[in-house]
């Protein structure tokens, strides 16, 4: 349970890292980001929420519980997170931001205008969660099946990504094939089916890496 109780704020902190590492303030397209004030507030209610899901993995919270948690005003609540799917939507987001910021570094990397390019990223930024990425993914697995538009903000994810994919010049299948590739071994890890350890990560990094080329 400690473990747990210190868990929100270690993701939260992730997420300023990164986008302190990888992005300059001009390229700052995280929208929570925006002004210092209401960030403050619309991350303390993320952190109580996600505090509430992870430590009990209580779906049937209510607002009133992340606001005291929080120690911010129900109105306050209400003004950022009207009701308890957008809030779970919020968190959500912080999610896929977290990989998006990855994403957008390893493509950084990669030469413009070649063939695999955002496929080549794809693939390093799967192999790299931080841990807490999947510990609070894991806690939102138990919530998601309760709110199909959750479900419904996940689809709309990965179209994004199949359109990027398939600009990226590979063939069809070819990209389809990496990108599932990557997909298993997230939901693989995510679930505690199976960590792929060293040397055999790096050996499917480099056939990956090798099929994008």
């Amino acid at each position: 349970m400690s473990k747990a109780l210190g868990f929100p704020s270690a993701f939260f902190d992730l997420i300023n890292r990164l986008v302190g590492r990888y992005l300059k303030p001009s390229d700052w397209t995280v929208n929570f980001m925006a002004k210092k004030s209401p960030l403050e507030t619309k991350e303390k209610l993320l952190q109580a929420a996600a505090q509430i899901v992870i430590s009990s993995g209580n779906t049937q919270f209510t607002l009133e519980q992340v606001a005291q948690e929080a120690q911010v005003s129900k109105g306050g609540l209400l003004h950022h997170f009207p009701t308890k799917l957008e809030l779970l939507s919020g968190l959500m987001t912080q999610l896929t931001q977290i990989f998006e910021i990855r994403l957008q570094a390893a493509l950084e990397l990669e030469p413009k205008r070649k063939r695999g390019r955002f496929a080549r990223a794809y693939i390093h930024a799967s192999f790299e969660p931080e841990p807490v990425e999947l510990e609070l993914t894991n806690a939102l697995a138990n919530v998601i099946v309760h709110f199909p538009e959750l479900i419904d903000q996940l689809r709309q994810e990965f179209a994004f990504i199949e359109k990027q994919f398939a600009k990226d010049g590979l063939s069809e299948a070819r990209a389809t094939l990496i990108r599932l590739a990557c997909d298993g071994l997230w939901f693989s890890e995510l679930l505690g089916i199976e960590v792929i350890e060293e040397p055999r990560r790096s050996s499917l990094l480099t056939e990956l890496l090798e099929l994008s080329r």
